[in-house]
């Protein structure tokens, strides 16, 4: 297994940005049974792994089992930097959309064996990195095979209106929206009213997978949204079961949920 730290300069961002890359590569267990030869025509999935407010890339390295899934179903994990954007184009100038959902796979897709079908791209976050992969999944339909939410606030309005005064983080300040975020690209109810009028026209719309804790203290914020997803006849499967806002439940989630709903295994 390859991890590696990449420092570029990104056009979208105007600035360096730090990203994370974790490649897959033969074991010491292959290598002892000769099976490490490397095939240069092969091409990876590729798995977008975006990250929560107040966190970054490196956090998925440090917390999640990224190597041993990486080998295991055989992907390539993209873990880049997004500050506290919501992945927005902010209005202050960084444009961490634009960036994740179009610079970032062209700058993979050419450096690595990457594949670049959608088929094989996938993108999947937690906290504000699971609101951020629903909407630029949703947002780019045609460029995503599957999307993975673990524990993303659906509700943004209700969130930044309940904790954003008592809180450490400054929210609203990267909505280029607010405060009417109604029917716009950060209201999540609209998304999928857009899904379903796409799914509709015979168009196709990425399964969407979404769990969250019963004691997360995030729970309220995402359940109206899951309620009118089930509803809408979207291809939309939800857990939940007990367990807080942090990696002790996402980590169960993603081994024994979000990967076998990305790859069948």
């Amino acid at each position: 297994m390859a991890i590696m730290n990449i420092n570029f300069t990104s056009r979208c961002l105007a600035a360096k940005t730090n990203l994370w890359v974790a490649y897959p590569t033969p074991t010491l267990n292959e290598m002892i049974r000769h099976k490490d030869k490397y095939d240069p025509e092969k091409s990876w999935p590729v798995v977008y792994m975006l990250h929560g407010a107040g966190g970054d890339g490196f956090e998925w390295i440090q917390r999640a089992d990224v190597e041993r899934l990486c080998c295991q179903y055989g992907f390539i994990a993209v873990m880049p930097d997004a500050q506290l954007s919501f992945y927005n184009d902010t209005p202050y100038g960084a444009k961490y959309y634009s960036y994740i959902s179009q610079e970032l796979p062209a700058m993979i897709e050419s450096t690595f064996r990457a594949s670049g079908k959608a088929e094989d791209r996938y993108i999947m976050g937690y906290s504000m990195g699971g609101f951020g992969a629903i909407k630029i999944g949703l947002m780019n339909p045609e460029r995503y095979n599957r999307i993975a939410s673990l524990s993303g606030c659906m509700d943004i309005a209700g969130f930044i209106n309940a904790f954003e005064n008592d809180s450490i983080f400054t929210i609203h300040t990267s909505l280029p929206d607010w405060p009417s975020i109604e029917g716009g690209d950060n209201d999540m109810m609209a998304l999928l009213d857009r899904a379903a009028e796409r799914k509709a026209c015979g168009k196709r719309v990425p399964p969407m997978y979404h769990t969250i804790g019963r004691q997360d203290f995030i729970y309220s914020f995402s359940q109206e949204w899951r309620k009118k997803a089930q509803s809408l006849g979207l291809d939309f499967t939800y857990t939940e079961g007990d367990g807080m806002h942090d990696f002790s439940y996402w980590n169960e989630r993603i081994a024994s949920e979000v990967m076998p709903f990305f790859f069948g295994k």
